[in-house]
């Protein structure tokens, strides 16, 4: 299965998701496609079923974007993000194409096995939280990196999460947005949400990604 994927710059919110949603149409040449991306400033990207008023502070001026993907609320501008989308028949070939719509938990597994490869790769200890003693609930709140689920991808020494995942199945297709932190937020997590995380900054090589992505890929695609 063969990933044509591109490192696409830093844009603005509604950008970078019109993007991503462009990703699912070029499925018609591709089985997968991918990009890598930043971000033009401090942004927080919002769950397709979440809500401003509940999730983020009154008075917050950091700008807000839907995804097309669920989740919980993400802080953005200090992160490496990945929008990746697949075919379903090419990335799970041996699931009844009836089902293959509802198979949420293969479909994560196939897709966060390559990623959680590519950050090793780049120096950070990643492994798929239910693989962990550390798999939790979490607070009460809208922050994606304040909650971690067996689906998640966490640091295997400490439990932090290290990459925030959410995707959305339809049509015979998947389409997966990923944020990987790396250095310091552009703001005080503090000033965005009622219960925000207090993790550890995490630094890694982010200018491999792309590359030891790709290669991930093509060992366990």
């Amino acid at each position: 299965m063969t990933l044509a994927l591109v490192s696409d710059g830093c844009h603005d919110g509604p950008t970078n998701m019109a993007r991503d949603r462009a990703l699912i149409e070029s499925l018609a040449e591709h089985e997968a496609a991918g990009r890598v991306y930043g971000w033009s400033g401090p942004w927080v990207s919002l769950g397709m079923f979440q809500r401003d008023e509940r999730e983020i502070l009154a008075g917050c001026s950091v700008p807000t974007v839907r995804r097309p993907t669920g989740g919980k609320a993400v802080l953005h501008g200090h992160d490496v993000t990945l929008g990746l989308a697949a075919r379903l028949d090419a990335l799970l070939p041996d699931v009844p194409a009836g089902i293959r719509d509802r198979a949420v938990k293969r479909t994560y597994r196939a897709l966060t096995a390559p990623l959680v490869a590519a950050l090793r790769e780049c120096g950070l200890d990643a492994a798929l939280a239910e693989e962990t003693p550390f798999v939790r609930g979490g607070e009460r709140t809208g922050d994606c990196f304040a909650h971690v689920s067996p689906n998640d991808i966490v640091d295997s020494r400490t439990g932090a999460k290290v990459c925030g995942c959410a995707l959305s199945l339809a049509d015979g297709s998947v389409l997966v947005q990923a944020s990987i932190p790396c250095g310091e937020p552009l703001v005080d997590p503090a000033t965005v949400f009622p219960r925000p995380h207090r993790g550890a900054t995490q630094t890694w090589d982010r200018d491999r990604f792309a590359a030891t992505l790709l290669d991930a890929w093509r060992v366990l695609r």
